[in-house]
């Protein structure tokens, strides 16, 4: 995948016609392969109507001239949609992100020619590294107890939570990551459908709460119900968000299994927890370790083996520009109490003391981010930072 996407930041003057004339492509039905491929050379509407733009597009996609041409009329024909569209999302509190836009995640270049035109956003993309989190729709007790355990203790390392929103593995993941550091863990779910589209059917609380701590992302148009052949296309953003993909259970055919491929054609690390060999679900986790995939035993485990870069991004993580909360167990409570453990081993007297708060609040927090596993208790009430 050597070609890139046209660089984040760099919208020409008419950048509202190239944003407008990317949605307008976007929402056209089709190859959405070739209408990714497009969107890196289309620059302005006017290249919807150039009989020269569709030639040069098919000699260098080597595609037929006469899909090109229908998939410009098409686009063509939506120029209008597209200004209701972002005019929609912009009432219903989603960002419309587009290729020429500086907010666009840049691993997704790493997609080539696949990269997504339009990213629908609800919440916030965040610039912290994320770990993609995959697995079945139908997991055991054990399964959901494995994804829920890394998930967590991933997300209380400072890692933002990939999966897919599905039932099962996916939303377990989720949840389990929103938990993490005293309830502001992060994580990001991308969906098979419009953002607007509330499934699984069911899952708005869950949503909403994903919103909050982190967002719902989607190259879906709104409205757009979920099919069957969504799913693929959405996994290649899942494994390119992520540094590396934890495949909890997997079938041997399943969408699991097709994002770590994913994955490991972009360069990215796989991890597969093992499973029963007399497990159907474990099938292709089995596969990928056999393959060689690497062995995921335990969380702790995988955080010691992370890459330095990555050790560095979370060890100084970007400043967040809103204003601190203050609540009691509230994010900046606790990152306060974190940088002063820094420091050494504290009594909880010692740190509300230094911190100038109260010692039943700051005992509350210590025990949250111990069963976080961020902190831990030694005799003598002393805590320390869990080293890693």
């Amino acid at each position: 995948m050597a070609d890139k996407p046209v660089p984040n930041g760099s919208t020409p003057k008419d950048g509202d016609d190239v944003r407008r004339t990317l949605v307008a492509l976007n929402l056209v039905h089709g190859d959405r392969g070739l209408i990714c491929a497009l969107a890196q050379r289309l620059g302005t509407a006017g290249e919807l109507r150039g009989e020269r733009f569709a030639e040069e597009a098919a000699s260098s996609l080597e595609a037929p001239l006469d899909r090109i041409r229908t998939i410009l009329h098409a686009a063509r024909g939506r120029l209008d949609d597209a200004r209701a569209e972002m005019a929609r999302a912009s009432e219903d509190g989603v960002d419309i992100v587009t290729l020429v836009d500086r907010d666009y995640p840049p691993a997704l270049a790493d997609l080539g020619l696949q990269a997504p035109p339009v990213l629908y956003v609800r919440g916030s993309l965040t610039p912290l590294p994320g770990i993609s989190i995959v697995g079945s729709r139908k997991a055991d007790a054990y399964g959901l107890e494995v994804a829920a355990w890394f998930a967590r203790r991933l997300a209380a390392a400072g890692l933002v939570v990939i999966s897919g929103f599905a039932r099962g593995i996916d939303q377990a993941a989720h949840r389990s990551a929103l938990a993490a550091r005293a309830g502001t863990g992060r994580t990001t779910a991308v969906l098979g459908c419009g953002i607007d589209v509330d499934y699984p059917r069911g899952s708005r609380r869950t949503a909403a709460e994903i919103a909050r701590h982190g967002c719902l992302i989607t190259e879906f148009p709104l409205g757009w119900q979920p099919r069957a052949h969504h799913f693929p296309i959405r996994n290649r953003l899942i494994a390119a968000l992520g540094f590396a993909s934890l495949v909890v259970r997997a079938a041997r055919r399943s969408g699991s299994l097709i994002t770590a491929r994913l994955a490991l054609d972009l360069g990215r690390d796989v991890y597969a927890v093992p499973g029963s060999v007399l497990s159907r679900e474990s099938a292709g986790s089995h596969l990928l370790l056999r393959d060689g995939a690497i062995p995921a035993l335990d969380p702790d485990a995988m955080l010691d083996t992370l890459p330095t870069p990555i050790l560095a991004r979370l060890e100084s993580p970007p400043k967040d520009t809103a204003e601190p909360t203050r609540s009691a167990g509230g994010a900046s409570e606790v990152d306060d109490l974190l940088v002063a453990l820094r420091e050494g081993a504290r009594t909880p007297e010692e740190l509300a003391s230094q911190l100038k708060r109260p010692v039943p609040g700051v005992l509350a927090t210590l025990a949250r981010l111990e069963v976080d596993g961020l902190v831990r208790r030694y005799e003598g009430a002393n805590y320390a930072l869990m080293a890693r």
